[in-house]
């Protein structure tokens, strides 16, 4: 947490706020809630927001220059639109930009927060299935025969390089409504089951739709409703175990004899 679906609704959320606003400042905040400048143009900028499966990019555009910060949101990571004299109520601030008019954006988290890098992450990322599909499947059929694809279907889906965006309630998901051995081998079953392909567009897309997984340390910034969500979900449903990566992985009881896992 948070996925696909969830970066899409952060992207969101910052345009919906930052649409006609200037900014003028970039602060990294160190521990304690101490703001430290870290990068500022020449004058005004402004700001646009975009998801790349399990990363977001924030464009900073400037009349002289522009240029990327590319956040890795972790496992609570969220962002906050606030006046920015009350910017100090929000605990564990990682980052923070102001507008000219006295508001401002925050990226916080505390448990394996978030991180962000000017100019982009060296981590290789495929493409994301719901804006770059056709080159997601080919990505992933073209390398099939490689190392990664050895592994389990529920630990191959993990596999950012291959299936950007997905993580764990979205793998859990994807594999319930697949209705497969999700212990099989990756290349077994996507040979056989080449819907499972669409389905990493299709189930991140429905899940974005009833407003995102605010299962655990994440909430929807926009305090929608999701009990459909909850209804629809398959996470802490069914049996668990501890993969090989060592994060608990929800699956139906009727493949429990395959469970390799102690």
């Amino acid at each position: 947490m948070p996925e696909l679906a969830e970066l899409k609704i952060m992207a969101d959320y910052i345009n919906v706020n930052a649409k006609e606003k200037k900014f003028n400042k970039i602060y990294d905040v160190a521990k304690g809630n101490v703001p430290n400048e870290f990068q500022l143009s020449e004058g005004d900028f402004r700001i646009a927001a975009e998801s790349n499966g399990k990363e977001l990019l924030l464009n900073v555009y400037h009349d002289v220059a522009s240029f990327k910060i590319s956040v890795f949101m972790g496992m609570s990571g969220n962002w906050l639109w606030i006046p920015t004299k009350d910017w100090t109520d929000r605990k564990f601030v990682r980052m923070r930009m102001d507008t000219t008019d006295g508001w401002s954006l925050l990226l916080y988290g505390l448990y394996m927060g978030p991180k962000y890098k000017v100019g982009g992450f060296a981590t290789k990322r495929g493409p994301d299935p719901t804006k770059e599909f056709e080159s997601f499947k080919k990505n992933v059929v073209d390398n099939l025969h490689l190392k990664p694809f050895d592994k389990p279907i529920c630990e191959a889906l993990l596999e950012q390089k291959y299936f950007n965006g997905i993580g764990n309630y979205l793998r859990s998901t994807i594999l319930y409504y697949l209705d497969v051995d999700p212990f099989e081998e990756a290349r077994v079953v996507i040979k056989r089951n080449p819907e499972i392909i669409e389905m990493c567009r299709d189930i991140p897309m429905k899940a974005y739709r009833l407003n995102g997984g605010q299962l655990q340390d994440w909430k929807n910034p926009f305090d929608t409703d999701y009990e459909e969500f909850l209804k629809w979900v398959f996470y802490q449903k069914g049996l668990s175990c501890k993969d090989n990566t060592g994060r608990t992985f929800w699956y139906n009881p009727k493949w429990k004899k395959n469970c390799p896992y102690k």
